[in-house]
């Protein structure tokens, strides 16, 4: 070794010591940033001890970083631990989870220069986060003389929150995933949930009441299980069990199910969109079998589908889209904030509140045009990073192509199914922060697309100056 060289461990080793202590304040501050929230809500001493607690498990979560997507998942499905906020609206385990590494990740993102994820995507993403911020205080700021003074404050203070670290799930997904095989390892954990699930449907009972199978989950099992089964070449066994697992969920969301048209339609749009992928023929099998079914059971259907949600869900829906546009119209610039426009419905119809039940009208009410306009751009730039990663995988190997489709699919039905609800940013006062559990699962694979995306960027990169270096040697 020459002199003056340091080996790389013991380099590292004193530079992390000569960082240690503001490490550990900033850490320290970050780490505790859920819990004094929480204690400012509730003001009781259990919060201090499980202060107390979290500290004395930080060395366990700084060992378990790098595997903070995993756990992140599998708390989500998993783990139906909640910590009460004293409201109707308890903090679940994957948003504290997410609270927790996230901020393990910032640490090392200044101290040991992690790279910051880069993708299209992420510029329009960290402008929204922006806008939600000054959202919130410029809500308050030229509020309605007639709104009392941060009336309704926790929810509001929820709604910011849930716009804030639901992107930061999808940049632990984009830093921390560096091959497809652990995006192999999240479509396996929702394989195993789907299979629980499906026993449980069989059942027609509880049978794991820690599992969670609510919200989009049938969007997610259904793209990727399809993709799985249509591209990638696998044991009979594995083969047969996917394909019982999807086929019991898609009776189960279109047979007891149809009524919730979020349920039963954001999935078939991905399994169209995996199968155009797959074959053209496919496809038109696939829609000629629906269309059959369609035909078959019109009568249930209409009523269910036109009549039943007409009456209960669609007129409703319009009234509350125009009231809500009353409000709206007159903070276009930032909007209400998040979560904002309620203040305004308790003041003047408390009787006739209603949420928009749409993600794409709640976050034009919340950040205005501005925040609405960074949110688009988001979505465009992520969707446009999907398909171009298709572009790239799809003759490429079976593993690539299966996990480029399910995106491509998930992703497609997810837009159709921010239409129908807030499946994407939860809204306090309808699925309520604690709906963070099955939201999370769209911000998780979109940064799966994120660092998809970059890896067979560099992989195609390499390949294309190994063939450039081979075509210059004589």
């Amino acid at each position: 070794m020459g002199a003056g060289v340091w080996p790389r461990p013991l380099e590292g080793r004193l530079r992390w010591g000569r960082m240690r202590p503001a490490a550990g304040l900033i850490g320290l501050g970050l780490l505790l940033a859920p819990l004094m929230g929480v204690l400012a809500l509730t003001s009781r001493g259990f919060w201090v001890a499980l202060g107390l607690l979290g500290l004395l498990s930080f060395p366990a979560l700084l060992a378990l970083s790098r595997y903070s997507v995993e756990i992140l998942l599998f708390a989500s499905l998993f783990v139906p631990f909640t910590l009460s906020t004293g409201s109707q609206s308890p903090i679940v385990a994957s948003l504290l989870l997410t609270a927790l590494f996230g901020g393990i990740w910032l640490l090392r993102l200044v101290f040991e220069r992690e790279r910051w994820p880069k993708a299209p995507a992420v510029v329009p993403l960290v402008g929204f986060m922006a806008i939600s911020v000054i959202s919130f205080f410029w809500s308050e700021a030229w509020r309605d003389p007639m709104i009392p003074p941060w009336f309704l404050f926790r929810a509001r203070l929820g709604g910011l929150g849930v716009m804030l670290l639901s992107p930061l799930a999808l940049w632990l997904a984009a830093a921390y995933l560096h091959r497809p095989r652990q995006v192999d390892r999240l479509v396996g954990i929702f394989l195993v949930a789907g299979g629980l699930g499906a026993i449980q449907i069989l059942a027609g009972r509880t049978l794991f009441p820690f599992l969670n199978t609510g919200g989009l989950f049938s969007l997610w099992l259904i793209s990727f299980g399809a993709a799985f089964l249509l591209f990638r070449p696998m044991p009979f066994g594995l083969r047969l069990a996917i394909h019982e697992i999807l086929g019991i969920w898609g009776w189960y969301v279109l047979v007891p199910g149809i009524s919730w048209i979020s349920g039963w339609l954001p999935p078939i749009v991905a399994l169209l969109v995996v199968a155009w992928l797959r074959s053209r023929r496919l496809f038109g099998a696939l829609a000629v079998i629906l269309l059959l079914l369609l035909w078959i059971y019109w009568r249930p259907l209409r009523f269910w589908v036109f009549d039943y949600n007409y009456e209960t869900s669609g007129v409703t829906r319009m009234e509350a889209w125009l009231r809500n546009w009353r409000i709206t119209r007159e903070h276009l610039l930032f909007g209400t904030g998040p979560a904002g426009y309620a203040a305004y419905y308790m003041t003047y119809f408390p009787d006739q509140a209603m949420a928009t039940h749409n993600n794409y009208l709640d976050v034009l009410s919340q950040t205005g045009l501005i925040g609405m306009g960074f949110f688009i751009a988001f979505l465009v730039a992520l969707g446009r990073e999907i398909y171009q990663i298709w572009r790239w995988v799809r003759d490429s190997d079976a593993q690539a192509r299966s996990l480029a489709a399910g995106l491509v699919g998930g992703f497609t039905g997810l837009l159709v199914a921010m239409g129908l609800g807030d499946w994407f940013l939860p809204f306090p006062y309808t699925q309520t922060i604690a709906g963070y559990r099955y939201t999370v699962w769209g911000w998780i694979f979109a940064g799966a697309a994120v660092a998809i995306g970059r890896y067979y960027r560099s992989l195609r990169l390499q390949r294309l100056r190994a063939s450039a270096m081979r075509s210059r040697q004589p």
